[in-house]
């Protein structure tokens, strides 16, 4: 396994560096990240290059057996390039430019960036081709932060106009698919078609322009302008690749979703993402955190690193929550469970300067070795013995909840309820499995759903004939598929189609919703059925359920005595829609009956709160990973006979986690 650290030597002194080398390899590490953000450092003046410190900073690294993740520069031009070609600000949909002073500062479509990004990269890469200390590239950093994915300037404009030719042809196709008709909004030619930035005036308020455009229009805008993220990362990837057979990286954001992480893994040799469950801004759910490592094994198909992992508290004009003892040990350890293969924190040693000044790493400001460096040298010295559990090994899955970009993008256009967000409702689907002891894998709408009992798709809206009939097929072939309101209304052009609600689902569900009814300002309606109850939320389809089985009816309201949840038989597989919100415990039993009648088999008899477990294969084994996220004692009960890895001890049936705590439990194999 890979294990090290975010490393910035050219913000220390030399005369520190091979203290910091002997400081990691004492811990145990064997790689750094150097050079994302050094490029006015590496090219001080246009064409002039200086490698001769990032050479040396690499050779005392290399000497103690440490490797090299090298990033190209490019999210951080330096200002003598800002000047020379000004026109690679980009500009926000307000009209306003961004300037110089933070990152990310360019547009990605930008001719002149892109010229000046394969010159700095080529020079780079042929300067480090040979070189046996790195181990792997990083493109760029966090592609799409800081809002830059989207960018409303002229070169933008004419790049969508050009984009919108190669989908639809011809005009009168695009004003057809978007409904131009509405508003007198038609278009006489590609040229013509607008970018979908502020055009609205009330007083002094500035609205967002997704209050006011055409639907077709702004979810096409952020297509071309997750495309245009993904063809600049693969334009450096194809640089690269002329010099370097090192493998190639870029470090994803998690939840992040401007950017459509399936495309963007696409032409990546592994996916890498930054991981800071508590910072200036607030902290994470154990869950949420789980979730968004199971997303980074999805969007690359496999295993991952985390390229940035939180080793201190954080922030930038404020700190987040500061880790408690052991509580660094226990991220890494989840990370591990579901699939990390290289571990990578961040940072080193805080910085004395810039913005990050509080972006606390495993050393503080003074670059004394406490607390949090022991830590990590313990986790250094775990790792060996378990390396089996780590490299190629991979979490034990029999569902797949569908995660669509586009589908988050039509949501974030039009929620339908002011209560809805297609993350949240992603989020409690997760969290009902886990509360049902298993996990998942996290899956694009392109995916084969064939090697699953059960897939999960919550508000699955844009859809065609082709993805209708493969979840048919997958439904009629034995599995199951659980679908949710706001699925199959509207077509790939963020048009709603005519077909009775719920659209292109209507035949596999078996139902037709006649009416429906928003829940505002957390109100709640009661369903029951024979063996569930609970209270729906957000959102109520009041369903006639045709030949479906119904498993929850509303107990209250003008919709008394409707169907809310049903179950279709369809083929050699069940159906079920859940036509509203639930809450948790509702919505995990409406889970949990779903999994029973696929087989799903669970890792735990059922969730404890605050405790993780993910149960990995690896050469026809089995090991449970156990993490207790609480501050307090923890007890599991197992079935099964295993063998505690970290301690060499036999479990017993009752097994008890503090604070923090990590178990690896190895299956006893029978004699």
């Amino acid at each position: 396994m890979y294990f090290g650290a975010d490393y910035y030597p050219e913000h220390w002194p030399k005369d520190r560096w091979k203290k910091d080398a002997e400081l990691m390899a004492g811990a145990g590490m064997n790689v750094v990240r150097l050079g994302e953000f050094a490029w006015a450092k590496l090219e001080p003046e246009p064409g002039s290059y200086d490698f001769t410190w990032l050479d040396e900073a690499v050779g005392i690294l290399s000497a103690k057996g440490i490797g090299i993740v090298l990033g190209t520069p490019t999210a951080t031009p330096p200002k003598w390039l800002m000047d020379a070609f000004p026109g690679i600000y980009p500009k926000d949909e307000f009209g306003r430019i961004r300037g110089f002073g933070t990152r990310c500062h360019y547009c990605h479509s930008s001719p002149d960036y892109r010229r000046e990004t394969v010159r700095i990269v080529s020079e780079m890469a042929r300067h480090y081709a040979g070189n046996p200390a790195v181990v792997a590239w990083q493109i760029d950093n966090e592609l799409g932060n800081h809002g830059s994915t989207r960018c409303y300037c002229d070169t933008c404009r004419a790049g969508f106009a050009e984009w919108l030719r190669k989908r639809y042809g011809t005009i009168d196709r695009l004003n057809e698919e978007w409904g131009t008709v509405f508003w007198s909004q038609t278009y006489r030619s590609f040229d013509e078609v607008i970018l979908p930035g502020y055009s609205m005036v009330d007083g002094q308020t500035a609205h967002s322009a997704s209050e006011n455009h055409n639907p077709g229009l702004l979810l096409d805008f952020y297509r071309f302008s997750s495309d245009s993220v993904i063809s600049y990362q693969k334009l450096q990837i194809d640089e690269i690749r002329r010099h370097s057979k090192a493998p190639i990286t870029h470090n994803f954001m998690g939840h992040f979703s401007d950017v459509d992480y399936f495309g963007l893994a696409k032409d990546l040799d592994f996916v890498s993402w930054d991981n800071y469950p508590t910072n200036q801004w607030g902290t994470s759910d154990c869950r949420s955190t789980a979730f968004a490592h199971d997303i980074m094994r999805g969007t690359g198909k496999k295993n991952f690193w985390v390229m940035e992992e939180q080793s201190g508290p954080c922030g930038w004009n404020v700190m987040g929550e500061s880790p408690a003892p052991e509580q660094i040990r226990l991220w890494t350890f989840q990370a591990i469970a579901r699939g990390a293969e290289g571990m990578v924190y961040f940072r080193w040693r805080a910085c004395t300067f810039g913005i990050e000044q509080y972006w606390h790493g495993i050393l503080g400001h003074d670059g004394v070795p406490r607390r949090r460096y022991n830590e990590i040298k313990r986790i250094g010295e775990e790792l060996p013995g378990i390396v089996e559990w780590i490299d190629g090994s991979v979490p034990d899955t029999e569902i797949a909840l569908v995660k669509s970009y586009e589908d988050w993008w039509s949501h974030q256009i039009q929620p339908h309820a002011r209560d809805f967000t297609y993350g949240r409702i992603l989020q409690n689907y997760y969290d009902a499995c886990w509360a049902n002891g298993t996990g998942l894998d996290v899956v694009s709408p392109e995916s084969d759903f064939s090697k699953y009992r059960v897939v999960i798709a919550p508000a699955l809206n844009l859809m065609d004939n082709a993805l209708k009939e493969r979840l048919e097929d997958f439904v009629a072939s034995g599995g199951r598929l659980l679908t949710t309101f706001r699925s199959g209304t509207r077509t790939k052009t963020n048009r709603m189609t005519e077909i009775p609600i719920p659209g292109y689902l209507k035949d596999l569900t078996g139902i037709e919703v006649e009416e429906f009814d928003v829940l505002r300002n957390g109100r709640s309606v009661e369903v029951s059925g024979k063996e569930i109850s609970g209270n729906a939320t957000v959102w109520c389809d009041i369903i006639d359920p045709g030949k479906a089985d119904v498993l929850l009816s509303y107990r209250e309201g003008w919709f008394r005595n409707r169907a809310a949840v049903t179950e279709n038989t369809f083929g050699k597989g069940r159906a079920v829609y859940v036509g509203c919100g639930l809450d948790p415990a509702a919505l995990a039993a409406v889970v949990s009956r779903i999994m029973d009648g696929a087989g799903v088999e669970r890792w735990v008899n059922r969730g404890v709160p605050d405790v993780e477990v993910v149960r990995k294969r690896n050469n026809g084994r089995r090991a449970l990973f156990i993490l207790n996220h609480s501050d307090e004692l923890r007890e599991v009960t197992m079935d099964g006979s295993y063998a505690d890895l970290l301690t060499g001890e036999e479990t017993k049936p009752r097994i008890e986690l503090e604070a923090y705590g990590v178990r690896i439990l190895v299956e006893r194999i029978a004699p």
